[in-house]
């Protein structure tokens, strides 16, 4: 039997030793540090400038499909109103190879594929021409033609003409494309620092 003295060294070593596995085991455990908000902040800096960089991108590669489709469809445009004018107003003898070839221009620009962004604008196109088509047709068809009735056709194009014009500066808005809009309806649009122009 122990002393009563050396009970209480008994029992303080036991509360040492117990002590020093707890300290062992919290020292075996690593050490967790609570992240600090400076990481959180240069995470998100992070993240901001990659986003950015990514619509950046997205936004230059919508602007130059804008650009591709309109040098295209432009070409066919133009080719569809100089034909127009030439028939209507200078030689009115080859109407029907004009209702042909206007047909055919009609459905290579009803063929290509536009960017969403000028979906409506290539609508409004495919009604203008249209008009000119239908315009054609009833003068090679009609050999008494009714004047008020050629002249509401005239009126109708126009007035088409200028809703594709409005569309088609309303997509160069949405595509944060830089335009001027001269009062014959030509527009100068700049994309990358190169200019081009589209004619109506």
């Amino acid at each position: 039997m122990l002393t009563p003295a050396q009970q209480k060294v008994k029992q303080e070593l036991e509360e040492l030793q117990v002590k020093a596995i707890i300290q062992c085991r919290d020292e075996a455990t690593p050490n967790k540090r609570p992240k600090k908000p400076w990481y959180y902040i240069l995470s998100g800096i992070c993240i901001v400038i990659i986003s950015s960089f990514l619509l950046l991108d997205l936004s230059t590669a919508n602007q130059e499909e804008v650009v591709s489709y309109l040098k295209v469809e432009q070409s066919y445009n133009k080719r569809s109103t100089n034909l127009f004018i030439n028939i209507t107003e200078k030689d009115p003898t080859r109407l029907q190879q004009a209702v042909d070839k206007q047909a055919e221009l009609l459905q290579k620009v009803n063929d290509l594929k536009a960017p969403a962004s000028l979906g409506v604008h290539k609508q409004d196109l495919l009604k203008v021409m249209q008009q000119r088509l239908d315009l054609l047709t009833y003068l090679a068809e009609e050999e008494n033609r009714n004047e008020i009735q050629v002249n509401k056709k005239f009126l109708e194009l126009k007035v088409s003409r200028g809703i594709a014009i409005e569309n088609l500066t309303s997509a160069l808005d949405k595509a944060e494309i830089k335009y001027t809009q001269e009062e014959d309806g030509m527009i100068q649009y700049w994309v990358d620092s190169k200019v081009y122009q589209y004619n109506f």
